[in-house]
């Protein structure tokens, strides 16, 4: 497994470009694209504004791989996983910190020194870094015991998990990312927009939090139930067009019905088929508004015979019907 240590970057990657998209007083946007024959390609988008740094960080490497980040430094932020999968070790953290693919969390780390193990040939994630004066200045005054434990790591010096095992995505937190990763407006609207939206992540984020139990009940569940149930989430995410039922996804993977229903809400914060209808409705969105399709054409392709009920559906989830989306479309095509 190769190593890439992340504080010899400009070291290891031979064709490396940078561009600074744009700058202010109050926000930069650059980009950072690199790559090593034999090693890995990869890029770098960060938009930073006073108090955050977002950043969309894609590695390819082609096989598994290992980051390494020896730069002490206190670091508080957000992680949201969009493809691959991460166990990170922590000298100040017992065990290994794991997140995939539609998972996510909130940490402060007074040294944040790790190794992080990619288990994939890609590795594509979104984070945001807070400064921490900031971010204890938008947590002042916030008596919850999520804003609580936080306010004590920091002045402690003592490290903070929003959740040990990770959160999953909610339908909310996927929308805004797909917000932030399909923005259209440009100059310092784009930049006021996007740093709505970071502030608008960490909200969700912290309304989450706030309903884990003060222990998490994934605990209970073996190492090898959770791999099996991981297992189900990434058939559900690569086959969601599919038709398949509980009873065929427990022979599949080895799960008794009761375990799968149980754990996938207690581990993934959804059912089985609330993940699935969450994930074709967003397929959905994209059809209408990238590839041109009507809503007809978009309802049955995501399986729906009934025209009107995909509109009832699409409207409860998005706030606004499928129709709007297209003519949303059509109007920033004709602007542009």
């Amino acid at each position: 497994m190769d190593k890439i240590n992340l504080a010899n970057w400009d070291q290891l990657f031979g064709k490396a470009e940078q561009q600074i998209v744009f700058a202010s007083d109050r926000y930069t946007d650059f980009r950072f694209q690199f790559e090593e024959a034999g090693l890995a390609k990869g890029s770098i988008h960060a938009v930073s504004t006073p108090g955050m740094q977002l950043t969309e960080f894609r590695l390819d490497a082609g096989q598994p791989f290992q980051l390494v980040d020896e730069a002490p430094r206190a670091s508080a932020e957000s992680v949201f996983i969009l493809e691959g999968n991460a166990a990170s070790r922590f000298h100040n953290i017992d065990g290994s910190v794991r997140l995939a693919k539609g998972f996510h969390n909130l940490q402060y780390n007074p040294e944040f020194t790790g190794h992080h193990a990619i288990n994939a040939p890609v590795f594509h994630a979104l984070t945001i870094i807070y400064d921490i004066t900031f971010l204890q200045g938008l947590l002042q005054g916030d008596d919850t015991r999520v804003a609580d434990r936080i306010a004590n790591a920091i002045g402690g010096a003592k490290t903070f998990l929003a959740d040990k095992q990770a959160m999953a995505c909610r339908p909310g937190i996927a929308d805004v990312i797909s917000a932030i990763r399909q923005c259209r407006f440009t100059g310092t609207t784009r930049y006021l927009f996007l740093e709505s939206k970071m502030l608008e992540l960490l909200a969700l984020q912290l309304d989450q939090a706030a309903q884990l139990p003060p222990t998490t009940n994934s605990q209970q569940w073996s190492v090898a139930d959770r791999e099996r149930l991981h297992a189900v989430k990434q058939f559900v995410e690569n086959a969601y067009l599919e038709d398949f039922s509980l009873k065929e996804l427990t022979y599949k993977f080895g799960l008794n019905e009761f375990k799968l229903k149980k754990g996938y809400k207690e581990l993934f914060q959804t059912t089985v088929f609330g993940h699935l209808h969450q994930l074709r409705m967003q397929k959905a969105r994209v059809l209408l508004q990238e590839d041109g399709m009507n809503v007809s054409e978009a309802a049955f392709f995501i399986g729906y015979n009934n025209v009107s009920s995909f509109c009832t559906e699409f409207k409860k989830r998005f706030g606004y019907t499928p129709g709007k989306s297209t003519m949303k479309e059509k109007t920033l095509k004709a602007v542009t």
